[in-house]
């Protein structure tokens, strides 16, 4: 009988993350140990959502809600996970030995992080050589936070995508595994352009993991114009920005050359995945 992978994963509580993670699970391949979940309340949708902020910022993460149930609750509601997991607070990961101690018993082949604070402290320092962390952009052109956001922001849908890389104390600088631009459509926006991401993603992070031992991880090139964002950035001037550009019609823009537009900027893309 073949040997399952034992994971853990390390993630949030929305529900892109809740899709993520059960989903993995069901992989007959994978052995979930254990999920551990940072709470919706450290969440920055959910401090928008209440709080005085303006009703744009509300709009927007309501929004990117409705796209989630849509893309995501018919699954969830034929599928559970409760079992396997544990509920944490942001950065708990990092400096709660009985959480770390629940990770050493799980003697995983693979940690997973996805979606949650930077990992530091014991669990790197123990783990690193087994961890992958999942960043929803493409390093290194963008990294940090809502990295699939700012490239509707900036007009530079070339760098929307997904980079399975090794974890490394760094903000997304860890050595590349695999990346991926997403297939769209005109019609898309910035919502279901993440919900379609998340749904690749889910289906090649199994790929990685299954083949993990024949994919040779590469060096981050250097890449002058670089950007890091974090979630302070996100403010109601960028959200007039996307809307103008939506306005404008930049998917479609995008879509009648992107073949060209996207050669110019490489990926690392692993011929087993």
């Amino acid at each position: 009988m073949k040997k399952k992978f034992k994971i853990v994963i390390i993630t949030a509580n929305e529900i892109r993350h809740q899709y993520f993670r059960t989903k993995l699970a069901k992989n007959k391949n994978i052995d979930l140990k254990i999920c551990f979940y940072e709470n919706d309340k450290s969440r920055q949708s959910y401090k928008i959502i209440n709080s005085k902020s303006p009703k744009a910022l509300k709009e927007h993460f309501k929004d990117r809600l409705r796209s989630e149930k849509k893309y995501f609750n018919n699954y969830l509601k034929k599928n559970n996970l409760s079992n396997k997991l544990i509920e944490i607070e942001r950065n708990q990961i990092n400096n709660d030995i009985k959480l770390y101690n629940k990770i050493l018993e799980a003697d995983p082949d693979l940690i997973i992080s996805y979606g949650c604070s930077i990992i530091r402290g014991k669990v790197i320092k123990k783990f690193k050589n087994k961890m992958i962390n999942i960043h929803l952009g493409l390093s290194p052109y963008y990294k940090g936070s809502a990295t699939n956001f700012w490239p509707f922001v900036n007009n530079e849908l070339q760098f929307l995508g997904v980079t399975f890389m090794k974890t490394d104390e760094g903000i997304d600088t860890g050595k590349i595994l695999h990346q991926f631009r997403p297939k769209i459509t005109g019609k898309d926006n910035v919502h279901s352009v993440g919900n379609k991401i998340i749904l690749q993603m889910t289906n090649k992070i199994a790929k990685v993991i299954l083949n993990l031992n024949k994919i040779k991880p590469k060096n981050q090139w250097k890449f002058e114009s670089e950007k890091v964002y974090r979630k302070k950035d996100f403010n109601i001037l960028a959200l007039k920005k996307l809307k103008k550009n939506m306005k404008l019609k930049i998917v479609n823009q995008y879509l009648i050359n992107k073949n060209s537009i996207d050669k110019k900027f490489k990926i690392i893309e692993s011929k087993l995945i």
